[in-house]
């Protein structure tokens, strides 16, 4: 493999990335904003949401996004023509039910408009590393359909992050941040989900994914070791790890496959764990690899 090439800096946080008709759109969480880049590394602004903390990031087939309110436990209907948001479905009133203190994750986007979205418990304790002795309570995956109605999809989830759709549209796959592993479940009829079991045991933090026409998951890992470097590999379902990327300096936070065959690896990167993050820590870099990604 080509050693990967920056292609853009001046970022803080990028992360919720997809790719859909030759631009990579993804969330500056901490810049307030959802960004699209091409392979030639043009960038453009394509919504900026002061106080806001956008997080995942989906694309309907009428050309609207959905983009997640980190903190306002809600989605919002985002029109690129005109640069305007509006809410389509907020969840505020479900996750009161429910303790600890959530905050909205990533999410991913069926042929149906049907969203999956992560919803992630924050209960750490804050005078230690985040670890296998410091994990958050179970948190969620929501479903929320065309309609803006909710549900719950699944719930014992441990920090659900990235996600993916198999070929076929039948298999849900998840990264579980803090319990070191990816997840899948069958996808039924209507959107719900059954049949959870391990995808892969990796051994380090999960983030975000992205899945190749092989059925393999390129999933970013923050960390080998807190307060550490991390990277990304190709794995198989059942857990063997079939090639790597590492970034030596900085923390892996998701990757997406992109570019006019599907065969550019976005890497999207970001501060260590544990360190603090500003203009320029943040950066979009690039890699070519054999097995293309999902149309």
């Amino acid at each position: 493999m080509k050693k990967p090439s920056l292609i853009l800096g001046d970022l803080i946080f990028p992360e919720g990335s997809i790719w859909k008709d030759g631009l990579l759109y993804f969330s500056d969480i901490f810049s307030h904003e959802i960004v699209s880049l091409s392979l030639e590394g043009k960038r453009e602004t394509v919504f900026s949401l002061e106080g806001d903390y956008p997080v995942g990031v989906g694309l309907l087939s009428n050309g609207k996004m959905l983009i997640n309110s980190m903190l306002g436990k809600k989605v919002l209907l985002g029109d690129p023509e005109t640069g305007k948001t509006s809410t389509f479905c907020d969840f505020s009133k479900i996750l009161s039910n429910y303790s600890p203190e959530y905050i909205v994750n990533d999410m991913i986007v069926n042929n149906d408009g049907q969203a999956y979205i992560g919803i992630d418990a924050v209960d750490f304790d804050e005078n230690q590393p985040i670890g296998p002795h410091n994990r958050p309570s179970f948190s969620y995956i929501l479903l929320v359909n065309p309609d803006g109605s909710v549900k719950i999809a699944s719930d014992r989830m441990t920090f659900p992050n990235g996600m993916a759709i198999s070929p076929d549209g039948k298999t849900l796959v998840v990264a579980e941040t803090f319990a070191n592993r990816i997840t899948s479940f069958d996808i039924n009829s209507d959107g719900s989900l059954k049949n959870k079991r391990v995808f892969a045991d990796i051994g380090a933090p999960t983030d975000g994914i992205s899945m190749d026409q092989e059925g393999c998951v390129w999933v970013a890992l923050p960390s080998y070791q807190f307060g550490g470097h991390g990277g990304w590999i190709r794995v198989k379902d059942g857990g063997e790890i079939l090639d790597e990327v590492v970034t030596n300096t900085h923390g892996a936070f998701d990757c997406q496959l992109g570019g006019p065959e599907r065969k550019h690896l976005f890497l999207l990167e970001a501060s260590i764990l544990g360190q603090p993050r500003d203009k320029g820590d943040g950066r979009v870099r690039v890699v070519e690899v054999e097995v293309p990604g999902i149309d």
